[in-house]
């Protein structure tokens, strides 16, 4: 006969075993494709009256429910995919540094959905969100082979790697979270032959693959050929990655299985907007407003939501349709009763930046970044905490952000106090690892716009 003792511990390490093990998913839960765009601003794709060539995502828009008003929470990759993954504020996460890492202690997307019987799978191509910076966590697999090659392009291997991805499982009865990360908008922009948008007969300073800092070198002295050809490059980025999306989802209709699709972006691009090139570096809408689609084929009817929401949302949104409840309150709340035409209270949104480029130059302190702002409805209020400035917009008639109305609209005061009582109650969690770049990282970085 077993002693106690014994039988203790043995029962102890059976009732582990069977916690530890996935739950079986509900028989109609769906399965789910989250596409992240890197650097893919709003306002340049089509269903969203932008001008880029986006037909795939357009027709995707047309079939779910199309977000018009979804912010990243941050104007930069890291920190972003850190919110998607655990539904929490840079500052709660602890994302918010170049190098930071998603500690393990967290809690994420990935995690909570193979513990309810998903299989989870991702492809990505931005080193800063590889498996080393800790974002792979509760992926089965997790492909960050491809990386951002600042000479070439990686949509394509993006596309090929996803799709055989879902070629693989055969017969596997098991729902499935795909997470598939596109990097081709992002600097350096690379000219594409199958699109015609640079200008005609251009010889001017503005070359395809040009360095970031390179290109912000010249700010002061583009005419508007210039600039006209730094969009158009961006433009044709754009056109491209839409193909490349549209090869994957064409794949997942074709497989006939019940589906959820998402399609967003973790943060936008300026183009000359507010004298920048690039991003990290503010809190405007051409860095923040992003494209949100949620599509169902069949469940979902197409809409428009006008809501404001937020890509923190994306986690209890996804967990609410696979029947997984988070284990701890995120931040962002689940948009499916929105999505089901139901009503959801307007709240306010948040963003913050604390960003520093890897360098030792005095003249990074024009890229480094600390500010916060609050979003309510049409109004936003950006407090530069370095230079101790004030900035409030009525995005309705100024949708551009030109037009600074602190101390002159009524809602200044207001939106001030709200804004410094959210600033003074964060709390950043730091508890987690940073790492050191070597040499060919901090390289690949300054071609990025992230080094100097």
């Amino acid at each position: 006969m077993l002693s106690k003792r014994l039988t203790y511990f043995f029962c102890a390490a059976i009732f582990a075993l069977s916690c530890a093990a996935p739950e079986a998913p509900p028989p109609d839960t769906p399965n789910v494709v989250l596409v992240v765009v890197d650097t893919l601003g709003a306002r340049h794709v089509g269903a969203w009256g932008g001008e880029a060539e986006t037909p795939r995502i357009d027709r995707l828009a047309k079939t779910g429910c199309r977000f018009s008003r979804a912010f990243a929470p941050t104007p930069w990759t890291q920190p972003t995919i850190a919110s998607l993954f655990t539904g929490r504020m840079p500052h709660e996460h602890g994302v918010v540094r170049l190098f930071d890492s998603l500690d393990e202690s967290h809690v994420t997307l990935a995690e909570r959905l193979a513990d309810a019987g998903y299989d989870t799978a991702a492809v990505v191509s931005h080193h800063l969100i590889g498996r080393k910076y800790g974002y792979g966590q509760g992926f089965d697999v997790y492909d960050d082979a491809i990386g951002d090659d600042n000479e070439g392009i990686t949509g394509g291997a993006v596309t090929d790697q996803a799709i055989a991805w879902l070629r693989s499982r055969g017969d596997d009865e098991d729902p499935y979270f795909l997470f598939v990360h596109y990097f081709d908008p992002h600097m350096p922009y690379l000219d594409h032959d199958d699109w015609a948008l640079t200008v005609p007969g251009y010889y001017g300073p503005i070359r395809p693959g040009m360095g970031a800092w390179e290109m912000r070198e010249l700010r002061g002295g583009l005419d508007e050929d210039d600039r006209r050809q730094l969009r158009a490059l961006y433009l044709e980025e754009i056109a491209y990655t839409d193909r490349e999306v549209g090869r994957l989802l064409d794949v997942v209709d074709a497989m006939g299985e019940d589906t959820m699709t998402l399609f967003t972006a973790d943060h936008g691009e300026e183009l000359l907007e507010h004298g920048w090139i690039g991003h990290t570096r503010t809190l405007f809408d051409e860095l923040l407003h992003v494209p949100l689609v949620v599509a169902k084929p069949g469940k979902i009817a197409p809409c428009e939501i006008d809501v404001p929401v937020s890509v923190l949302d994306l986690m209890p949104t996804i967990l609410d349709v696979a029947q997984a409840p988070a284990e701890r309150e995120t931040t962002g709340r689940s948009l499916l009763p929105l999505v089901e035409g139901e009503e959801l209270a307007m709240v306010d949104l948040f963003a913050e930046v604390s960003f520093t480029p890897w360098s030792n130059k005095p003249e990074r302190v024009e890229k480094t970044a600390f500010a916060t702002a609050l979003i309510r409805g049409d109004l936003k209020i950006i407090h530069d905490l370095g230079a101790g400035r004030w900035s409030l917009y009525d995005r309705g008639v100024d949708p551009a952000e030109q037009s600074n109305l602190f101390g002159r609209h009524p809602a200044s005061r207001e939106l001030k106090r709200d804004l410094m009582q959210w600033s003074a109650d964060r709390k950043l969690d730091d508890s987690g690892p940073r790492l050191e770049p070597d040499t060919e990282t901090v390289e690949r970085l300054r071609a990025l716009g992230y080094a100097m």
